[in-house]
C-alpha cells in the first residue's frame, strides 16, 4: 500500500479487464481502497458519497466496489490519466496545499503544524485567479456537498487542480466520505464556513459571511445551498440502491444514506435562518493526521 493518506490505498493498472500492479515506472489507472476495520462499511460509505455526488450533478471520479476473498474494496478510476493506443499518459495535478504553497501538515485550516491552513476564501481566490466562473460554482457546490454529507475530512489536499496546456481546471472530486454515523468522529469540518466549523450549526449568516470573504453573492449562495441540499436529500435513497447493486453489496449504505439525508435537510433549513446571533465558538485545532478521530 504505497499511496499517501489516512486510508490504505494501492495503485493498480487495468489490463485486459484485470488488475495488475504497475512496476518500473508504469502508470497506474485505478486506486484500490480496502475496507477499513476501524471504520465499518467504509467501502459502502465512500461509494455512496461518490455516487450521490454524481447524481446531484457534481463531477466525480468513477467508482465501483469489489470483493477479494473476505475483504471488500473500493476501486476508483484515476482522473489524472489519459489512455490511448500509445498507452497511459499522466496528467499533472496539484492539490490546493501545493498550489497555495502550504505544507501537507497544514491541510486543515486550524491545525497543529504552526502554519495556518488554507481557508475557503483562499481556495476561492486561487480558483478565481487561475480558472473561470464555472469552476467557482463547482467549488461552491463541492463545499456545500461536503458540509451536507458530514465529510469532515474535506481538507485542502482533497481538492485538486489539473494543470492543462491551455488552462487549469478543477479536478474531479474524490475521497468523499460521511462521518455522521461512526462513533468518535470529530464533527469539526476541515475549513470554517463563515467562522463555524460544525455542519449542523451553520446558518444563513455563516454562508453569507463565507460568501463575502470569497467574493460571492450572499443571497445567491444561500439559494444554492438550499437547492443542492434539497436535491441531495431526494437522491440519497437512490444512491444507496446503486451501491447495493455493486459487487461488494450495500452493507450499511441505507443507514449512511438516511443520516446524510437528515443532515442535508438540517443544513437546508438552517441556511434560511440566522440562528443565535451570539459569537461563534473559537475554532478547535485539528488533532492528528486525520479528521476521523476526536
Amino acid at each position: 500500500m504505497s499511496l499517501a493518506g489516512a486510508q490504505e490505498k494501492l495503485p493498480l493498472t487495468m489490463v485486459g479487464g484485470g488488475l495488475a500492479i504497475p512496476v518500473n515506472g508504469a502508470a497506474s489507472t485505478h486506486i484500490l481502497k480496502p475496507d477499513n476495520p476501524r471504520l465499518p462499511d467504509s467501502v459502502q460509505n465512500e461509494a455512496l458519497c461518490m455516487v450521490l455526488a454524481r447524481r446531484c450533478g457534481l463531477s466525480v471520479a468513477p467508482v465501483t466496489t469489489g470483493r477479494a476473498g473476505a475483504r471488500s474494496y473500493l476501486l476508483v478510476e484515476r482522473y489524472d490519466r489519459v489512455i490511448s493506443e500509445a498507452g497511459v499518459q499522466r496528467l499533472h495535478q496539484e492539490d490546493f496545499c501545493q498550489a497555495l504553497g502550504k505544507p501537507p501538515a497544514a491541510k486543515y485550516e486550524h491545525n497543529q503544524s504552526g502554519v495556518k491552513g488554507p481557508s475557503l476564501a483562499d481556495m476561492f481566490a486561487l480558483v478565481r485567479t487561475h480558472m473561470t466562473a464555472r469552476e467557482i460554482t463547482q467549488l461552491l457546490d463541492a463545499v456545500i456537498f461536503n458540509i451536507a454529507i458530514g465529510n469532515v475530512d474535506s481538507h485542502a489536499k482533497n481538492y485538486s487542480i489539473l494543470l492543462q496546456p491551455r488552462r487549469s481546471q478543477l479536478a474531479l472530486l474524490y475521497d468523499l466520505m460521511s462521518g455522521l454515523t461512526w462513533p468518535n468522529i470529530t464533527q469539526n469540518h476541515a475549513q470554517d464556513v463563515g467562522g463555524q466549523q460544525r455542519g449542523r450549526h451553520i446558518y444563513g449568516r455563516h454562508w453569507r459571511r463565507m460568501a463575502q470573504a470569497a467574493g460571492l453573492a450572499g443571497p445567491a449562495t444561500v439559494r444554492r445551498v438550499q437547492q443542492l441540499t434539497g436535491r441531495l436529500a431526494a437522491e440519497a435513497a437512490g444512491a444507496a440502491e446503486e451501491v447495493a447493486a455493486m459487487p461488494a453489496g450495500g452493507q450499511g449504505a441505507g443507514a449512511f444514506a438516511a443520516a446524510i439525508a437528515e443532515r442535508a435537510l438540517v443544513v437546508q433549513a438552517h441556511a434560511g435562518q440566522d440562528g443565535d446571533s451570539g459569537p461563534d465558538p473559537t475554532p478547535e485545532a485539528a488533532i492528528g493526521s486525520s479528521a476521523y478521530q476526536r
